[in-house]
């Protein structure tokens, strides 16, 4: 028998057996319930990381991303949030002339629980500048609008949605969905792109930290990619492409 593994998070040495992937043993760490596998001391080249995050990021899933790179899922996820950590800032604010508002259901944990992702659109600019998870409720959507007051934006476009009249100013704001027709078409790319997104979802997510980075990268890749165009130029998009042929 091997020498057991330590835990690459806690780094202690009780652990045990947890099934396997891709008939790869999976390990449970007793200390900090962390599960990993024990891989040879190799390391992965940029460009495949890079193609990870990129077919993620347009809609498959880590496992069929994992089995296309010839890796495993939990790999993939870890590279998505190393990256989405690194990269995928919400945009530093500045003066803005209307920001459109609405607000879309997502899956936590089971089909039962919905979580509501407010979202703030930047009508003159095209991009997504800002969001937030929770309930539909007043106390989720005044945690963004705070957060929006540093914009300095002079209307606020919503849909008939009563919580919006009790919390933005009057004077400042349109409800209508005339007028919230490019954060619509945002939506509409969102449900495209994103699997837990779309209508009548089979699929969940286990945590909101998740859905936030599921967020930021779909901003950073179809939401605002005017403003980061390199992210269509990854040199790991080649090693699809050759997985696909």
């Amino acid at each position: 028998m091997g020498e057991r593994p330590w835990c690459p998070r806690c780094g202690s040495v009780r652990v045990v057996k947890s099934g396997h992937v891709l008939g790869k043993q999976r390990w449970l760490c007793r200390r900090c319930g962390f599960q990993f596998t024990r891989l040879p001391d190799t390391t992965v080249p940029e460009p495949t990381k890079q193609a990870a995050v990129t077919l993620y990021g347009h809609g498959l899933s880590l496992r069929a991303v994992g089995k296309l790179l010839g890796t495993t899922g939990q790999s993939v996820l870890r590279w998505v949030c190393q990256y989405v950590d690194r990269h995928c800032s919400k945009p530093i604010p500045e003066p803005a002339n209307v920001i459109e508002i609405d607000e879309m259901w997502h899956y936590l944990g089971c089909k039962a629980q919905k979580l509501w992702i407010w979202k703030a659109y930047d009508r003159d600019r095209g991009r997504l500048i800002d969001w937030e998870c929770g309930k539909r409720d007043e106390a989720t959507f005044r945690r963004l609008y705070e957060r929006l007051q540093r914009w300095g934006a002079r209307l606020f476009c919503t849909d008939q949605f009563a919580v919006y009249d009790t919390v933005l100013p009057i004077g400042r704001h349109y409800q209508g969905k005339d007028q919230s027709v490019a954060l619509e078409r945002n939506n509409g790319r969102q449900r495209h792109w994103v699997g837990t997104c779309r209508r009548k979802s089979i699929i969940v997510s286990k945590s909101k930290a998740m859905v936030n980075r599921r967020m930021a990268l779909f901003a950073h890749l179809h939401g605002n990619d005017e403003a980061r165009p390199e992210m269509h130029r990854l040199p790991g998009i080649s090693l699809q492409r050759k997985a696909l042929a």
